[in-house]
């Protein structure tokens, strides 16, 4: 019978511990960056000047003369499609949606068209569904990520009696949240398109531990001789409050963390003219979960404008790596008393009592109580680019990898513009400047034979001019795999490395030093009263040791039981001597 593992005998690889592991839970966040190409209106082509719906169209939101009115069917088929690309269960969804009738009800919202026979609402199988629903037993189960969806389908009642649409999306933590929609002119006037093209950087922010040692005192203990006392220690994850404040995207995992660190990165790296810029953009291209915007401009006459942008992106991020883990750090705050407390704990309880004693009789114990700290290399890097397009309208943004540029260029521009579109777009993505400054190679051309069924896959080469011939049926373009320009480094990541760094964070263990004291706490005669009961003490063992040792010297257990009792003052009967 063969066995449950197997080793290779001529080539044994045995398991090391490794400690340049990447923690779990690397952090990755997109850049959305407009670009400008140098291109007119006439270049796009028709289908990029198409203005579908506006978000109120699609919300059911109309402004009319006698207030807002809301098509409740319209509004529950926009709230439904949108909490389902976000990620919330149909379920729940359901449970949300059933909900809208009688918010809509309120006296906040002024009018209400097609409504069912009796107030309720459709659902999507046009099923007509009670507007307060029976309990099925089931119970309403909330998304430990998301959240409640109900939530967002109330901030969308109160934001469209004022006529203002919120859309569904997430944070930065993946938490549910609504976004408004960028005003798109007077009810019944078309929106103008305004065709942009875009660039998705992806990027990830990982880390390794590295050493770790004694930080900050955090409380000192001295017992008398023969002194006892109760203590506590109490970290900073005792409740929920603190552990959600004091939570990093270096060694955790909360989603606090990533909403925060998400939030200083997009306050660090956008600036305020960028921010009103990409309202129109925002929406639809999920900036609430994205770590900032930028502009870059790879015309011919301005082709190196991204590289300084991405570079000064790469340091903003860096700096709000660090500030975020000093920020968390600063509130990891550690106690340690002697003294009974009473608490209402609201999260991971995580108090520790003990009794400590100075067993000592002539000096004083000192116990020091220490922080540990715990050192981590982050670093943050450049993972792929995406290539995005919007109109500013609704439900016009599209988003592809670079080896579907060739389709999306050739939907959106026109025949005699495709190819410097193409080129301009590869140029701005084929080269990215690493930590040490350093220009790294990110393209790989693939080429597909369809005829021998093969695929060869080569560095992407410029022509004469400096340019990239544009994608072919057969041929596209692709970031590379991997780490890249990274070679003989340590610790490599996926992609170009594009800062690293030292980060020191307070840990939630501490180390506990006994020093005892050098003065002695007793009088020459108390002294000497201890010396004399200690030598009495030694002299019993003395005897002790000697008794036994003869009693096994004794070979016939009889002999020896009858030794035993007359040494201790016994009979081998056991009755009393």
């Amino acid at each position: 019978m063969a066995g449950f593992v197997e080793f290779d005998e001529i080539n044994p690889t045995p398991i090391k511990i490794n400690y340049s592991v990447p923690l779990p839970g690397q952090v990755t966040g997109r850049r959305i960056v407009a670009l400008d190409l140098g291109l007119s209106e006439a270049d796009f082509s028709d289908i990029a000047k198409i203005m579908p719906q506006t978000w109120a169209e699609m919300a059911g939101i109309v402004a009319t003369t006698n207030g807002i009115e809301i098509d409740a069917l319209k509004a529950a088929d926009f709230l439904r499609t949108r909490l389902s690309e976000i990620g919330y269960s149909a379920s729940s969804i359901d449970r949300a949606i059933d909900k809208l009738p009688s918010l809509l009800s309120t006296p906040t919202t002024r009018r209400l068209v097609r409504l069912g026979s009796d107030g309720a609402l459709p659902n999507q199988a046009g099923e007509i569904i009670p507007p307060f629903p029976v309990d099925d037993g089931a119970g309403n189960i909330i998304d430990p990520v998301l959240g409640d969806p109900l939530n967002i389908v109330k901030v969308f009642v109160d934001k469209a009696s004022l006529g203002i649409v919120a859309v569904p999306g997430t944070t930065g933590g993946g938490k549910g949240t609504v976004d408004e929609a960028p005003d798109e002119g007077p009810p019944g006037t078309p929106p103008v398109p305004a065709p942009q093209f875009f660039l998705i950087e992806v990027y990830e922010i990982s880390s390794v531990l590295g050493d770790y040692g004694l930080g900050r005192t955090v409380r000192t203990f001295t017992l008398l001789p023969g002194e006892s006392t109760t203590i506590k220690l109490k970290t900073w994850q005792t409740t929920t409050e603190s552990r959600e404040s004091a939570s990093s995207i270096i060694d955790s995992h909360e989603d606090t963390a990533k909403e925060r660190f998400a939030n200083t990165v997009q306050n660090e790296t956008t600036d305020k003219s960028t921010k009103e810029s990409t309202k129109k953009w925002g929406v639809e291209a999920k900036a609430s979960a994205s770590w900032g915007w930028g502009k870059a401009s790879v015309t011919a006459n301005a082709s190196g404008e991204h590289h300084a942008s991405r570079e000064q992106f790469a340091k903003s991020a860096s700096e709000a790596v660090g500030e975020h883990a000093r920020e968390a750090s600063s509130r990891r705050e550690l106690s340690v008393t002697s003294t009974s407390e009473t608490s209402v704990e609201t999260g991971q309880e995580t108090i520790t009592e003990r009794v400590i004693s100075n067993v000592n009789m002539r000096r004083v114990l000192n116990f020091v109580f220490r922080e540990l700290n715990q050192t981590y290399t982050t670093r943050l890097h450049l993972k792929s680019i995406k290539v995005a397009f919007s109109n500013g309208a609704s439900e016009s943004w599209r988003e592809v990898p670079l080896s579907g540029l060739r389709g999306i260029v050739a939907d959106l521009v026109v025949p005699g513009a495709r190819e410097v579109v193409s080129q301009r777009i590869l140029k701005a993505v084929a080269t990215v400047f690493d930590q040490s400054d350093l220009p790294v190679r990110t393209l790989e051309k693939v080429d597909y034979d369809p005829i021998a069924d093969t695929v060869q896959i080569t560095d992407a080469q410029i022509d004469a001019q400096g340019d990239f011939t544009a994608p072919t049926p057969t041929g596209f373009y692709r970031f590379k795999r991997g780490p890249l320009g990274q070679d003989g480094a340590e610790n490599q990541v996926d992609g170009v490395l594009l800062s690293s760094q030292q980060i020191i964070m307070r840990t939630d263990s501490v180390i506990v030093e006994a020093l005892l004291g050098q003065a002695d706490a007793l009088d020459n005669y108390s002294m000497e009263i201890q010396e004399a009961a200690a030598t009495r003490e030694t002299e019993a063992n003395k005897r002790e040791q000697l008794l036994q040792s003869t009693l096994t010297a004794i070979q016939d257990p009889e002999a020896r039981a009858e030794a035993a009792a007359k040494l201790f003052g016994t009979k081998s009967d056991g009755e009393e001597a």
